[in-house]
């Protein structure tokens, strides 16, 4: 994964878009607006991505990348 946790964001969202899950990308591309800060962005992705992962029909490759940026931003969150 990238160090820029945004451009994953937009990455997964577009993944999920383009495999049906357009609920999941809408909530993905919409918690940079909702947030106010760079924390709270990154607690909402972190939330979001838990309900994601947990989907059982969601495609491997987007789960991997979904797992991947929470590992991450669970590491910089704990820092």
């Amino acid at each position: 994964m990238t160090t820029d946790a945004y451009k994953e964001a937009k990455a997964i969202s577009d993944s999920l878009r383009g495999a049906g899950f357009v609920v999941y990308a809408d909530q993905m591309s919409s918690a940079v607006s909702e947030g106010s800060t760079g924390t709270e962005i990154y607690m909402i992705l972190r939330w979001r991505l838990t309900s994601i992962i947990e989907d059982g029909i969601l495609p491997v490759d987007i789960k991997v990348k979904a797992l991947s940026l929470h590992r991450y931003l669970n590491d910089v969150l704990e820092a």
